[in-house]
């Protein structure tokens, strides 16, 4: 949603004023956005949105500018414009929230379907076995083949309305012969279909999940009204992964590879859990056993195609490692371009926390909670106050000593 404020502030509010009213706007954003007095006469409109998106967080960034417009005596007018164009954005953002929710009340989800991305991972599984079940019953049992039939019938459509459908057919696995190799086969996590990313969590939610800790980054420090700590981790179950935002460091001492823990009363935002409390981490029985497959595991760890981003919603973090093709120092910020076999996009890092972290042509970059982002007509990757980066050097020889913040475990 931040590209949406972005394009107001550029496409209702920079190119509805003269190059000497953006001029004054510059120099007024100058503290805020660390300009220097050359960047003020060279960076045209475009790049000024784009500082302006990464400095104030979604619709801060109309409010500044309209606080500023508000005070130009020949544009004040078009302080109302902008006000009227955010509303709009914040009421779409409002009822794309609450659609997902009057489906779900729809279809009556059972509570182990959160996410619409658990019910597609059900889904191929319930499509596929439930067939096969009805020709088994079929040739072990003539007498009943015409009732079998009238089931079958209307099984397929049952199945394309809702992968629910098969549970409300408990006829067919009673008339099922015993058969070993069938029943084994169906207790192998293995045939459990694998997510393709992360299940999305809106709100608070009251837990527990029990999850196996995959890996965790060190603490490291940002600026939000002070500085504060945090780390990311990455945690599963027997079936989903989850990116997780750790707010109290003192939980470190939990997030410990392979460990299994309880996390509870946290909440869903953009695609992570974030946990904030002490308390919301706790320990479980020792006895307690989680088999995670491999294929989730990889999943988990994978880094996304470049092709693949292109085709992601805006607003969408994403992690993974990529190799830095290009930089360009700029001030406060650096563009990097990262590149792989299907493409190329630029990646935005700012703040001095990130910029100060060593990173030339040719390192493998990995990035943790990146923004997908729109800069102009161009996608690109933009780092916020939580992202996190560590950098690979091509060869040992080459290796330096990183930050604490920019290390990553395994």
């Amino acid at each position: 949603m931040g590209s949406e404020f972005k394009r107001i502030v550029l496409l209702k509010g920079f190119q509805h004023i003269s190059d000497y009213q953006f001029s004054m706007i510059k120099c007024l954003l100058a503290k805020d956005l660390r300009l220097t007095r050359k960047m003020q006469e060279e960076y045209d409109r475009i790049k000024i949105a784009d500082l302006m998106e990464v400095k104030f967080r979604g619709s801060d960034c109309v409010d500044r500018l309209i606080d500023l417009i508000k005070d130009i005596e020949e544009i004040k007018d078009l302080a109302k414009t902008l006000q009227k164009e955010k509303l709009k954005v914040i009421r779409r953002s409002k009822a794309k929230e609450a659609t997902p929710v009057k489906k779900s009340k729809l279809n009556k989800p059972s509570p182990d379907q959160s996410t619409s991305t658990t019910n597609k991972a059900l889904g191929p599984e319930s499509i596929k076995d439930t067939p096969v079940k009805g020709k088994k019953t079929t040739k072990t049992n003539e007498s009943k083949g015409m009732n079998l039939k009238k089931e079958q019938s209307q099984l397929p459509g049952l199945l394309v309305t809702s992968t629910q459908s098969t549970e409300s057919l408990p006829q067919t696995p009673q008339m099922l012969p015993p058969n070993p190799s069938s029943s084994s086969s169906t207790k192998k996590p293995r045939l459990k279909a694998v997510p393709k990313e992360a299940p999305r969590e809106e709100g608070f939610q009251r837990g527990p999940k029990e999850v196996m800790v995959l890996k965790a980054t060190e603490p490291f420090t940002y600026v939000r009204e002070g500085e504060r700590k945090m780390f990311h981790a990455t945690v599963a179950t027997e079936s989903q992964f989850f990116q997780v935002k750790v707010y109290h460091v003192d939980l470190k001492e939990k997030f410990i590879p392979k460990k299994i823990i309880a996390i509870s009363d946290y909440f869903g935002r953009n695609g992570f859990l974030e946990v904030f409390n002490a308390s919301s981490v706790s320990d479980v029985n020792p006895d307690r056993k989680m088999e995670i497959s491999k294929s989730l595991i990889q999943k988990a760890n994978a880094t996304p195609k470049i092709s693949h981003l292109y085709s992601q919603a805006l607003g969408t973090f994403v992690n993974g490692v990529f190799l830095v093709h290009k930089k360009l120092v700029c001030n406060e910020c650096i563009y990097y371009e990262i590149l792989d076999n299907t493409g190329v996009m630029e990646v935005l890092v700012y703040g001095e926390r990130l910029t100060r972290i060593s990173c030339e042509k040719g390192d493998r970059l990995k990035l943790i909670c990146f923004e997908l982002a729109l800069s102009g007509d161009k996608r690109q990757l933009r780092s916020i106050i939580h992202s996190f980066i560590k950098v690979t050097k091509p060869r040992k020889s080459k290796e330096q000593p990183f930050n604490p913040e920019s290390y990553m475990e395994a």
